[in-house]
């Protein structure tokens, strides 16, 4: 299913100016608009921490039919492409990044404009960039799924060059993940590689006084990636990612995934229906459908720096009333098809502490704590794996969200209290960490779907 990154199309679509709008509007378009203090807000198609939105899209364009090659910024609002620099510049990226940028008809760069939710989040907002940037991701791949062309995530690349082409300004924004698009074709023909030239392009301020977060810049530039040789060498390393472990934990199998129900609505639909639940109705879900979101959002992630099938997120969840399964605290193995058993009793309360004694994450059927060997990680991928490992925790989220909704549930994101969790979960997640927690149940209230605005049809 298109969901978990999966294709059963043959023949991928072409990627023309039609197919690439789709693309950008189900992955970051504006969903939904209302009034709040007599102003009018938007929402988008992809959720973000505090509804603040910091993921700006920009593309890079060689080989699309209808659009001329160019490097553009999407604007969400206008529904439309800015270029800011003309010409084919795949070959320039793919020159400091991945080979499969060169080939693809379009690249799209996810960037965080950092200050859109430092302001509220501070230095920890950080990890907001990759969460957000995640979840755009996953609609993405799955959206690019769909058309029988799954795209990529590519993170290695040399930080600084992408950024002045993009027209980034330092300490402003920067480039978060690179994700070419559409079938691969040909390489360009050799040629001599252009000159970079910095632009300054004209920008509107997002306040009258902004302020700056040091450290969050000081966190990133110490990941950045300096040479083609960097990123070779990054993108080589050899990382054991198998999430199974040997215990003596009750294992449950999992039931018969519900495929049909996943297949008959459009992902477009399911896009346009999802938003971040704010009550749930305590409520169960069925085993089947947990079943579902978990083989769905731990599918394939087609990346420049590891396999296809070793992921960094290992899933733990507490389920609080699922039809079929004892509310308890478990451990997803997705090679065995299995849970652990981890602890077994009513856990509201704790669910609901670990997600900052939110009252919503006591009331979700299952919230879903997804974690990694972070220190193992760090040690092979070294800095830079802290975005990788983030990032991947945004897609996993990303496609929990679009899971649930597709079995017409919902779902909602949550920060967490770090040490927390690791104990809870432990002596098992014993020196992990948790990325994103993600909270899935009935909705108290039926909400109104979103929809292609009528400035954008």
């Amino acid at each position: 299913m298109a969901i978990s990154g999966r294709t059963s199309k043959t023949e991928p679509l072409n990627l023309g100016l039609a197919e690439l709008a789709e693309l950008l509007y189900f992955s970051a378009g504006l969903t939904r608009k209302y009034r709040f203090g007599g102003e009018l807000h938007y929402m988008r198609a992809a959720s973000a921490t505090g509804a603040l939105y910091p993921i700006e899209l920009y593309v890079v364009a060689g080989d699309v039919t209808g659009l001329e090659a160019g490097v553009y910024h999407f604007d969400p609002l206008g529904f439309q492409l800015s270029r800011i620099r003309k010409g084919d510049y795949r070959a320039e990226i793919a020159a400091i990044s991945s080979d499969s940028i060169a080939m693809a008809p379009a690249t799209i760069a996810l960037a965080s404009l950092a200050w859109k939710n430092a302001w509220k989040y501070e230095a920890r907002s950080y990890r907001h960039w990759f969460w957000d940037g995640g979840v755009i991701a996953a609609n993405l791949m799955s959206l690019s799924a769909s058309i029988g062309s799954p795209t990529r995530i590519v993170q290695g690349f040399v930080d600084q060059t992408v950024n002045e082409l993009l027209g980034l300004q330092d300490e402003e924004e920067t480039t978060i993940c690179l994700s070419p698009v559409g079938p691969e074709g040909h390489r360009s023909t050799d040629r001599q590689l252009k000159r970079i030239d910095p632009i300054l392009p004209k920008v509107q301020p997002l306040s009258g006084e902004e302020t700056k977060y040091a450290s969050i810049w000081e966190a990133h530039r110490a990941s950045f990636l300096h040479s083609k040789e960097e990123v070779d060498n990054w993108t080589k390393v050899s990382l054991e990612t198998l999430n199974s472990q040997r215990t003596t934990y009750p294992k449950i199998p999992l039931p018969t995934p519900m495929i049909e129900i996943t297949r008959s609505r459009k992902l477009g639909e399911v896009i346009l229906q999802r938003g971040s639940t704010r009550r749930f109705a305590r409520s169960p879900i069925t085993f089947p459908q947990l079943s579902t979101i978990l083989r769905t959002s731990t599918g394939p992630i087609p990346r420049d720096y590891l396999p296809e099938s070793g992921n960094l997120i290992e899933t733990y969840f507490i389920a609080n009333t699922v039809e079929g399964l004892d509310p308890g605290s478990y451990f997803y193995a997705p090679e065995q098809e299995s849970l652990e058993q981890l602890k077994r009793g009513e856990m509201r309360q704790m669910s609901a502490y670990l997600c900052l004694g939110q009252p919503l994450f006591g009331d979700a059927s299952v919230v879903f704590f997804l974690m990694t060997r972070l220190r193992e990680l760090l040690g092979a991928l070294g800095n830079r794996g802290y975005r990788a490992a983030q990032l991947e925790g945004g897609i996993v989220a990303g496609k929990i969200y679009l899971a649930a909704y597709a079995l017409g549930l919902g779902a909602s994101g949550s920060t967490f209290y770090d040490d927390a969790v690791t104990e809870f979960f432990s002596p098992h997640a014993k020196e992990k960490s948790t990325m994103i927690a993600v909270g899935v149940g009935v909705p108290a209230y039926k909400a109104r779907s979103g929809r292609v605005l009528p400035q954008f049809t």
